[in-house]
């Protein structure tokens, strides 16, 4: 198995794996953290970040430069439909790591100041800007997947 062959399957596998934690909160946690309790909220947020806030940096550390790297290799077929879905590929991971890191992370990071026992007043509101982004970088991701699986796909059909 060669080197591009491995990045390839690196990249896909690392998108597939943050469309599906994005998805799997955007479709069952988003809903239920809403008839929490502040407290519950926080809590459970906090349970969460500090699980996630482990892999999450690497993963998608990983999906960029493996992507990027997908891409450079075909920077001389670059009037090939696999270039072109492999650059809007890139697009959105680099959209989505910038949201994260303009809006998630900070967000994330007062979260863990928050006590469960003397929730913000205005929890939900502060929250707002996070379930918004996540709601964005869910299609984002879901849309990169789907544009590296095609574009796999298009390599495994030409060779």
């Amino acid at each position: 198995m060669g080197v591009f062959v491995i990045v390839r399957i690196v990249a896909v596998v690392s998108v597939g794996l943050k469309a599906g934690i994005f998805l799997g909160h955007r479709a069952g946690p988003q809903y239920a953290l809403q008839k929490l309790s502040p407290s519950g909220f926080v809590q459970f947020q906090q349970v969460v970040h500090t699980h996630f806030v482990r892999f999450m940096p690497p993963l998608t550390l990983a999906a960029l430069l493996s992507t990027l790297i997908w891409l450079v290799s075909l920077r001389s077929q670059w009037a090939s439909v696999e270039f072109w879905l492999l650059a809007a590929s890139t697009c959105g991971s680099v959209v989505s790591a910038a949201l994260t890191r303009a809006v998630n992370v900070p967000l994330n990071n007062k979260l863990m100041t928050w006590s469960a026992d003397a929730p913000p007043e205005n929890l939900r509101e502060l929250w707002r800007p996070w379930d918004k982004v996540n709601t964005i970088r869910t299609c984002l991701a879901s849309g990169v997947f789907i544009l590296e699986t095609v574009a796999l796909s298009l390599r495994t059909m030409n060779g």
